[in-house]
This record gives structure tokens, sequence and C-alpha cells, in this order.
């Protein structure tokens, strides 16, 4: 059966609500070519049950990604192996999905590839060549999308052979990465933009700020109260559907009250923490709350001048949106700058955590 899995309430970008101003295209900054040829990539597939409504089908679909590896390196280079979970919604491997076409991650693997790293993008289930499994998004939950992220680890270390493997988590990708580490412990995780509280605080801080009448917004907060405390919501109405749609709602219960902060204390290996400050979505008092909990072992990083998809932006709320998807844009050299460092020092931060 195909996937119904369309935009799924793991909308914590609010990328929905703030379609209306993504037309709006900011000016590029000058950005450093990349040379031609530097990634090379291969198709891996792995393959996981396929949920039902009352038991697992026990058949099996195929997850898919890309690995990525220096072409200069060949495929069998022994080298550090960069896991990386994309953010909430209908995100595939390259960072991208309907109406909001980034290019993160792909962007992000081709620059590790210069610094001699190797990378593996993966589609989430229902999402790009991983679509088929999972027949209706009714049947999805963050514990399966972990399930399948520590399935991801697996496979990365046979990839990296004695390298290092290091899950790079983005937004919600984050959260994703640390509920796997509970099943599959990677070498070290990066955490790029990734809320440090509960969802329910996050949703509650971006319908505020979203433009919409005072009354939808006072029923948004009703209706995520209720999801909160573990009860479905038959009567939604239609503006709010692509956030609070029934099918979505078992996701929504599954995530809306796992701290993140609390999740990243079980976790014995390095972290490097990457913020930009001028995240619309995500903020930097979010990064902190992450480091406090667990200071030893953990690294922050506030990038200036850093939108939510590790962009240069201007602050001003449109154009900073808008340089989520102007091309030619890339992620800041920073980004890729600090986590190859991060990999090839055997994934040990260096240094003392931001205060």
């Amino acid at each position: 059966m195909t996937a119904r899995f369309r935009t799924t309430g793991r909308l914590a970008t609010a990328a929905a609500l703030l379609a209306a101003v993504v037309s709006f295209q900011a000016p590029a900054r000058a950005q450093l070519a990349m040379p031609a040829q530097a990634l090379c990539e291969r198709q891996i597939a792995i393959k996981a049950p396929v949920p039902a409504a009352k038991e697992p089908t026990g058949r099996p679909a195929d997850l898919v990604g890309s690995f990525g590896f220096p072409c200069a390196a060949g495929a069998d280079a022994v080298l550090p192996v960069v896991l990386m979970l994309a953010g909430s919604g209908p995100t595939d491997r390259d960072g991208n999905q309907p109406g909001l076409h980034t290019d993160l991650l792909r962007m992000l693997a081709e620059d590790l590839a210069v610094r001699g790293v190797a990378s593996l993008r993966v589609d989430k289930r229902g999402i790009g060549a991983s679509r088929t499994a999972i027949a209706d998004e009714a049947l999805m939950t963050i514990d399966l999308l972990a399930a399948d992220a520590a399935q991801w680890v697996r496979a990365a270390r046979k990839l990296a052979g004695e390298a290092p493997v290091i899950v790079l988590g983005h937004s919600e990708g984050g959260l994703i990465a640390l509920l796997a580490a509970r099943r599959e412990a990677p070498d070290a995780i990066v955490l790029a933009a990734t809320p440090g509280e509960p969802a329910v605080r996050t949703l509650e801080r971006q319908l505020a700020q979203a433009p919409m009448p005072d009354d939808l917004r006072r029923r948004a907060g009703r209706i995520l109260a209720q999801l909160t405390a573990g009860r479905n919501v038959a009567d939604v109405p239609l503006e709010l559907a692509p956030l609070f749609r029934p099918s979505v709602q078992p996701y929504l219960i599954s995530w809306l009250g796992i701290d993140p902060a609390t999740v990243l204390e079980g976790f014995a290996g390095p972290v490097l923490i990457l913020q930009g400050d001028r995240d619309l979505q995500v903020t930097t008092a979010d990064a902190r709350r992450l480091a406090a909990g667990r200071p030893r072992g953990t690294r922050i990083e506030i990038l200036a001048g850093l939108n939510h998809v590790l962009k240069p932006a201007p602050a001003e709320r449109a154009a900073n949106i808008a340089a989520y998807t102007t091309p030619g844009l890339r992620p800041d050299p920073r980004v890729a700058m600090l986590i190859s460092a991060f990999a090839g020092s055997g994934a040990t931060p260096s240094g003392p955590p931001v205060k």
C-alpha cells in the first residue's frame, strides 16, 4: 500500500505556518565554491518491518539513504561517518520538503567530503525512497523513528570500519538521535538547531508568534493541551489540520512531552551543540539548556548570523526565512569545519563548554 505520510504533525519547524512569507528572497552572501566532484555517492538500503494497526505485518520494506564519501578517497576508505537525521515534517535525506527546498543536508555532505569526512543521509519512513515503509501516518510514532535511526547507526558502523560514527541530528532530528542512542550508541552526537525543551513548549511559542486570528490561536492552544495529556481530538478546524489532523495525533502524543535535555543526560559520549543566533525556531537558550544538565563532555557553539538551516541570514523575519531557500546560499563554512574537527579528533570536544 502506498504511504500516506503527508506532512505529519512534526512541524516544530512551523513550515506550514511560515509558508506565506517564504517567497521573499534575501540577498545571498558570497559562499565558497565547491570543488568539482568533491562528493561521490552510492545508495544504501536496509530492511525494516512495516507497522500495521494490530501487529507487524512481517513484510519488510526498504529504508533508503545515500552514503557520501570524498571522491578522491573512494568508498572503501576508512573515514569518520556522519549519519544525518533530518528535522521535522516530510523532510528528505537532502533536507528538503514540499515547498521548502533548503538542500541543507546535501550541502553539508559536500562540505564534509571536502574535509575528508564521509556521510550517510537517510530518507525517513514514508518519505522519498523510504515511502513504502509505512502504510498510514496514523501508525507513526517517534519511537518508531528512533528505532529506525538505531538501525542506521549499525549500518554506519559497517561503512566506517574502525573510524568513529557521529550522528548529526538537525532540529527534531536531534531528539531522534538522542532517543536512538538508547538503543545503539554512536561514538558521538552533534545536535544542530535542536530544541532544548519538550516539543509542547516549542509549539506553544511558535503558535504565539504565528500570524493567525486570536480565536484560532486559543483553539490551537486547547488542542495542544489535550494532545499533551494523551487525549485525541476529533474536532480540528481546517486551518489547523496541517498540525493537528487526526491521523498525525498519535505521533504528537508520542512526542510532545519528551524533554530532550533529560534524554541527553543519559548519553555517555561526547556531544557538540551547534546553534545559530538568528534561528527563528530554536533559540540560543535551547542550546544552553541542553548543555546545562550535562556540562562534562558537551560543547556548545553559538554561531553568529546563522538561521535555522545554518545559513547566513538577516534578523528580519521574512528575509531570514527566505534565506532557507535562496539559490546558491550554502550553510556557513564554520558548520562543516566544527563537525569535521569534532569527528577528526576522535569525536572528543576540546575546550570548555561555551558559557
